[in-house]
């Protein structure tokens, strides 16, 4: 009897270190920047599922998705790249990588994580299983709208320089650069959907310069060019980023840089 006793507590221990069974295309992060951590959410049941501490400044916080949507990459502003186990609801790893960053992007097969920094500038290619740093590349400017290309491609903006950069880590430890003049302060942008074309919105000049990506070697050219000529530019409080702007369908839907308004573009045409 006793050794009955002892097997029956013996599984029932076993079951309650069994983990619930979930899926994780339900799941989604929620960054609580004032507190420097992110909530786990039950997209379906509008839940909190657990909250994960230690993720430092998260106050221009940003993230990207595994492929299997198991992990969530966080970029926080503080320089910190943090790798979130959204079944276990832990950290799976976490770098200090650079001085100042405001995002990321992840490679369209999974395997590449790479952040973009304000300070030092540049980018930073890192292996999204272990975080290991595999290359960088320098640009002496602030780095904003960095996005993943097909073919192990990116593209990205130099505030300071005025350029668009597409970087190919078909190599990762060896990048080969590609650059092109873009216009006055580049401050965000964003890839339509099909992956051709890469906008670049401009802080410093009205207008966008769009990059086929496709055929780079054209070049960058000026869309939009000169949308609030004649009028006074009113004050911008708050960088109106790209990212949270859309394309939808023919249409892309931008924010008009000193102007209420939101700018309506054709993509077939760029008018």
């Amino acid at each position: 009897m006793r050794a009955l006793l002892i097997l029956l507590l013996a599984m029932l221990a076993g079951c309650a270190q069994t983990p619930t069974l979930r899926g994780t295309g339900d799941l989604g992060i929620v960054i609580e920047r004032a507190s420097g951590r992110v909530a786990i959410v039950d997209t379906t049941a509008h839940s909190i599922l657990a909250r994960v501490e230690g993720l430092g400044d998260l106050s221009h916080a940003s993230a990207v998705f595994s492929r299997d949507g198991r992990y969530a990459y966080v970029f926080g502003r503080d320089g910190g790249l943090t790798k979130i186990d959204l079944l276990q609801a832990r950290i799976d790893k976490r770098v200090i990588q650079a001085g100042n960053s405001i995002g990321g992007a992840i490679s369209q097969d999974g395997r590449l994580v790479i952040a973009q920094n304000y300070t030092p500038g540049g980018i930073k290619v890192f292996d999204a299983a272990t975080l290991e740093l595999l290359s960088e590349v320098p640009t002496n400017s602030k780095v904003v709208g960095l996005a993943d290309l097909a073919a192990q491609r990116f593209a990205y903006a130099l505030f300071d320089a005025g350029e668009i950069w597409i970087t190919d880590l078909a190599d990762p430890r060896h990048p080969r650069t590609q650059k092109f003049a873009a216009g006055q302060q580049p401050y965000d942008g964003l890839v339509t959907p099909n992956g051709r074309h890469y906008m670049a919105g401009l802080f410093g000049e009205d207008g966008i310069a769009l990059l086929d990506t496709w055929q780079p070697q054209a070049g960058a050219k000026k869309i939009l060019e000169n949308y609030g000529k004649g009028q006074e530019k009113l004050p911008v409080f708050k960088m109106p980023h790209l990212r949270g702007w859309a394309v939808a369908g023919n249409r892309a839907y931008l924010p008009a840089i000193g102007r209420h308004e939101v700018l309506v573009v054709d993509t077939t045409t760029w008018q």
